[in-house]
């Protein structure tokens, strides 16, 4: 019995005063008094809706933080990755990795034109889900370029805060094709990476697209007038005539980044690439037991189905005695 709640549908205090007349009532009328009694008690029990707790489990927590960081630039929309663009690939691919952690707490940083924390570290993994899926190359309209070191300050501020907290393993999934529009002092960026090295336990840095490369389909047209051709693909407006613009995959940007704050370099082809990474991160996190979770079972029908059958008992009395 300890395992059987109920979730009334109608306050149990106004049940108990309805019961109790109708009891009256079925006593006074002197007729068929157990089968109406026993409907009265059903209407009752159904009425609180019986459930039951069924598939108790243990729930546990990492102690582990996930920061994403993720290149959106307008390189991002090249459709290079098993006929996707390397934006969609990432989003799919971000989204096992947050069910194949759960229990874990994840931030999001992206970065194009500037660098934006879009959520800062939550539990709360649907948070994250919701950023992930609205996600978008920033507009070509306002596109600048970017260089590798935009997401520095976003990373420390985020990977100090996790640092904060006791026993907390520290995971970074840095996420970028690699390519750069501004490749000015890119030794220089990298470098700068090293101060983060004590701030993170464990990660990779993800390489997104082709060494050949692919043409940029831009899907929003709006303000793009002369930036696109026929097929909305991106034009490279420094070529005469203009023809459309190729990113190709910089892997030697991305392992000289992996290499500098201590990560793997993987290149992502399908998600099955990171899964012994996954594996190997989960075995060094620390797993705390949370709660309990229980699915609670409805119960109520069975009730229900006993209250037809003296209903339709009661129907054919009724009808019995009219004649």
């Amino acid at each position: 019995m300890s395992n059987i709640i109920f979730k009334p549908m109608i306050p149990t205090i106004i049940m108990i005063v309805i019961t109790i007349i109708m009891l009256a009532i079925v006593v006074i009328n002197k007729k068929n008094i157990i089968t109406r009694t026993a409907i009265v008690i059903l209407l009752l029990v159904i009425s609180q809706r019986p459930m039951i707790k069924d598939g108790g489990g243990i729930v546990y927590k990492l102690e582990m933080d996930v920061l994403f960081v993720i290149d959106n630039t307008m390189s991002m929309n090249a459709v290079d990755v098993n006929g996707n663009t390397r934006l969609n690939a990432i989003i799919n691919d971000c989204k096992t990795i947050i069910d194949k952690m759960k229990g874990a707490n994840f931030a999001i940083i992206t970065y194009n034109n500037y660098s934006q924390v879009r959520v800062p570290f939550t539990n709360d993994s649907e948070i994250a889900l919701d950023v992930l899926n609205n996600l978008q190359i920033v507009d070509p309209s306002y596109a600048t370029g970017s260089t590798l070191n935009l997401p520095y300050d976003d990373m420390k501020m985020l990977l100090l805060s996790s640092k904060s907290k006791s026993r907390h393993y520290r995971v970074v999934f840095f996420i970028s094709d690699g390519e750069l529009t501004n490749p000015e002092n890119l030794t220089q960026n990298i470098e700068q990476y090293k101060d983060l090295n004590d701030l993170i336990d464990n990660g990779a840095v993800l390489g997104y697209g082709s060494v050949d490369g692919a043409k940029i389909k831009v899907t929003d047209g709006v303000n793009l007038k002369g930036m696109v051709d026929n097929e909305n693909y991106l034009l490279d407006k420094s070529k005469i005539p203009a023809e459309p613009a190729i990113s190709k995959l910089d892997e030697t940007t991305l392992k000289a980044l992996a290499n500098t704050i201590s990560l793997d370099y993987i290149h992502m082809t399908t998600n099955n690439n990171i899964n012994n990474k996954i594996i190997s991160i989960k075995n060094n996190a620390i797993a705390v037991e949370e709660a309990k979770q229980y699915v609670d079972k409805d119960i109520y029908y069975f009730f229900t189905a006993a209250l037809l059958i003296l209903l339709l008992y009661e129907l054919y009395y009724y009808r019995r005695s009219e004649q």
